[in-house]
């Protein structure tokens, strides 16, 4: 056996799987861009154009930490305008901007250096987190001046763009989520000047677009998320009509932020940063805006074309507790191709539970269709997926009483075609209590029971004997162990399953390599046969180092020179212990596709497509030796501030659900990787994350905050789930019974390892002790006072010896199901 083991190419050449993946992610960005607004202007008749704004050539194509990526290149908007042939007017204002950021960037580096000047290779942790305490703040650009206004050119692009990422919650304030005041001169100088303006929102969540009610001749604005690493070459595409837009919103877009239920108390907002209480409950979204008649600037579901759809319902059908509808969809247009997403709602009875007014059960997407062209949609879904949760009982149930359903293209869009009639209440599911608030508070509510729509048509009687009752059976999880893990458990003292449920450390040697993974399993039991496996952030692809070199006693060592995508490249003294050349030992090179960000797939509203990019990461995963993809994240964007929005999938749970089991199928139709479902559960904002509690009622942690993780654990099976930082009704997670066992195990059936988000357990935190009698089977990353900790656990009897071997038998069964274990 070598010494180390090492599966990425040692040359530099671009891969056929790297231009393969680059021409998808091109199209999955292009399918994500929402059309807002449009007065005609787009698409654009000619390619003469002034292109203004931050993010025309610092454009974010992905979020900040485990969201950034390290890909070998990225399109940025001017680059992907001058590839598709425009002409760009407005050289004097860009230039001047890149000498405006160059210099914040080089006053960053210098005060970055000195306050790391005495450093040394054992403060790298140190070091990281004073690179975080001093982030780089995109700078706005100055004041157009009169010799910088486009000259002979009708049109003018504005790029308004914000970045955010994991540890910081957005601001309530000019320059993040509020426009600058240059901005919004800027934008009014241009729309005096030009003909036609239109506005490129560059973020991975909302924006206050207010001071744009008063601006004339904004003829388009155009949502474009974090597109990746080809975001400005399909820009390009929508602009010029090569692609017509068909993404939709998956979030609704107020007309200001005190119009979000949870403005007032979010975060930071009200001085509270250690207890978060959820005080509007199921209302999280469009289920709020519709069910207390709150108008918003944009709905949930909602994206315009440049073509025109109808649809109509062709058959309804009932079979037992699941109705499905064929829908005929038609392209009404005269001279674009599109598709269209239809999308279904349902209205409760809300007579003796309230209720919200609508919520999403189904949708579909079309195929490319012509103008003219016809195609057929089948949208399914099933009765027991409407239930709601009532805690006085204990029990998922169906309120008796008439079912109303909504078809169309967005929440507000809509009509009826057919109601469902219960005769009585049906008891679906019971279940045991998960822990009590400790801060108790009044839940939002409506307060008066809904009213009768005056239907004629088509009504459907559910017969309550058709449901299945569900009475689960409660305990600590026993996993059974292979053939292969149960022979290695024979070799293993209680000490060495102690150092399995410890990950290993940051910056030790490993036998299967892969630079720049965030974790690996231990490596202090490749002597008995257990090898490590190699995990990867993040969310938007394969997080890892591009060119480094592994020197003959595994040492990984930077090639030449420190990244700048790395953001401590520009440090001086780290150079003598962290670079080397090619004649230091064995190249490396990994060079992984930077996808659009998690918000921008979700937009898609397309299954198939998410799936090829989950085919996609796999790919990439088996060629460069990782086993787990610390992705994806389902978290529910409770508000728009939420720093990690831009990684998480939507405000639904239905839409979460369904487009993370894309992405997992995808990855997991490969034998031998998985992914880690994540951050479970209730991490919906990023202050204070190690210890902030999210206050929240049983009902809405089961209908909002669970739902999607239920959905993909019983569909898909992830290989692993991380708990998150945050604590939820005062415990923390990675120590909460109650959500880990009870819920994860023994009501969704999860098989597989749990482990902690980095860092997340340990003074202050997370007790270690606590973690594995809780059902969090992995400790990240590995540090010796942990495998001290738990011995001290076992020897007290806080921690149950049956405990550690659960936990280490559910490790060794998903190491030995890797692809790099496989001849060890």
């Amino acid at each position: 056996m070598k010494n180390f083991r090492i599966f990425s190419p040692e040359t530099p050449e671009e891969s056929s799987l790297e231009k393969r993946n680059r021409q998808l992610a091109r199209d999955v960005a292009s399918e994500s861009i929402v059309l807002l607004k449009n007065d005609g202007v787009l698409p654009l008749k000619e390619k003469q154009v002034a292109l203004y704004g931050a993010g025309a050539r610092m454009t974010i194509r992905g979020g900040a930490g485990s969201g950034d990526m390290r890909e070998r290149y990225s399109v940025n908007i001017e680059d992907g305008l001058l590839e598709a042939g425009f002409s760009i007017t407005s050289q004097e204002w860009l230039s001047n901007f890149t000498n405006d950021y160059d210099q914040k960037f080089e006053e960053r580096r210098v005060l970055i250096e000195d306050k790391v000047k005495d450093y040394t290779m054992e403060n790298v942790l140190e070091m990281f987190e004073v690179i975080a305490s001093v982030p780089l703040k995109y700078p706005i650009g100055s004041k157009i001046t009169d010799s910088e206004l486009p000259k002979n050119t009708k049109t003018a692009i504005y790029v308004v763009s914000r970045q955010a990422g994991e540890g910081h919650d957005r601001r309530l304030e000019p320059g993040d989520f509020l426009l600058d005041d240059v901005e919004i001169y800027n934008i009014n100088k241009l729309s005096n000047h030009v003909e036609q303006l239109i506005i490129i929102i560059n973020c991975g969540s909302m924006i206050d677009l207010t001071p744009l009610d008063n601006i004339k001749n904004i003829g388009a604005i155009l949502f474009i998320g974090q597109g990746g690493t080809e975001g400005g070459n399909s820009l390009a595409d929508i602009l010029l009509g090569k692609t017509t837009p068909s993404a939709k919103l998956v979030d609704t877009w107020a007309h200001k932020y005190e119009d979000f239920p949870s403005h007032d108390t979010f975060s930071y907002m009200n001085g509270d940063l250690e207890n978060e209480n959820y005080y509007e409950g199921i209302y999280v979204g469009y289920r709020y805006f519709e069910s207390f008649n709150i108008t918003p600037r944009y709905e949930f579901g909602f994206g315009l074309s440049y073509t025109q759809f109808s649809h109509e319902i062709v058959s309804q059908k009932l079979n037992g507790t699941k109705l499905s509808l064929k829908v005929n969809v038609k392209n009404i247009g005269e001279t674009y191709s599109g598709k269209e997403t239809i999308q279904l709602y349902i209205s409760k009875p809300g007579k003796i539970f309230e209720s919200e007014k609508i919520s999403l059960v189904s949708f579909g997407k079309t195929k490319e269709l012509k103008p003219s062209e016809t195609t057929e949609l089948t949208l399914t879904f099933d009765m027991k997926d409407a239930a709601l949760f009532d805690d006085s009982s204990s029990m998922w149930l169906l309120e008796k009483g008439i079912y109303e359903l909504y078809l169309g293209n967005s929440s507000k869009n809509t009509k009826i075609v057919s109601q469902l009639r219960l005769a009585r209440n049906v008891e679906l599911e019971k279940v045991e209590n998960t822990q009590s608030m400790e801060h108790s508070f009044k839940e939002l509510s409506i307060g008066t029971p809904k009213e009768s729509t005056d239907y004629s048509g088509t009504i459907h009687d559910i017969n309550p004997e058709d449901f299945t009752f569900i009475k689960h059976q409660y305990g600590p999880y026993q996993p059974k162990p292979t053939a292969k893990v149960s022979e290695i458990l024979d070799k293993l003292s209680i000490e060495d399953l102690v150092k399995l449920c410890v990950g290993g450390g940051q910056f030790e040697k490993y036998y299967n390599v892969t630079p720049g993974s965030v974790g690996s399993t231990t490596m202090d039991l490749i002597g008995k046969g257990v090898p490590n496996i190699n995990m990867s952030d993040g969310p938007a692809g394969l997080n890892v180092l591009t060119e480094t070199v592994i020197t003959e006693d595994g040492t990984q060592l930077y090639l030449n020179k420190i990244p700048d995508s790395n953001n401590w490249g520009f440090i001086k003294d780290t150079a003598e212990y962290s670079i080397g050349t090619p004649d230091s030992g064995r190249p490396v090179y990994q060079f992984m596709t930077a996808w659009p960000a998690v918000v921008n797939q979700a937009q898609t509203w397309n299954p198939d497509l998410i799936e090829k990019v989950g085919l996609a990461i796999g790919e990439e995963m088996l060629s460069i030796g990782i086993s787990l993809w610390l992705a994806p994240a389902i978290n529910i964007h409770r508000n728009p501030l939420c720093g990690r929005n831009f990684e998480y999938y939507s405000e639904d749970p239905y839409l979460t659900g369904v487009m993370a089991a894309a992405v997992i199928r995808g990855v997991q139709s490969f034998d031998g990787i998985g992914v880690t479902l994540k951050h479970y559960c209730c991490n919906n904002q990023e202050d204070n994350r190690n210890n902030v509690s999210s206050n929240v009622s049983e009902r809405a942690l089961r209908e909002i905050y669970l739902k999607a993780f239920r959905h993909v654990v019983q569909t898909e099976q992830p290989k692993t789930i991380m708990s998150s930082y945050n604590k939820v009704n005062g415990t923390h997670t990675a120590n909460n019974y109650d959500l880990l066992t009870k819920v994860l195990r023994n009501e969704f059936g999860f098989d597989g390892v749990v482990m902690t988000d980095w860092h997340a357990s340990g003074e202050g935190k997370a007790s270690y002790e606590l973690c594995q009698a809780s059902g969090n089977d992995l400790i990240m990353p590995g540090f010796d006072a942990i495998k001290d900790a738990l011995l001290n656990g076992l020897k007290t009897g806080i921690i149950p010896e049956s405990a550690i071997k659960s936990s280490a038998t559910s490790i060794l069964n998903l190491i030995f199901s890797t692809v790099v274990s496989e001849g060890f």
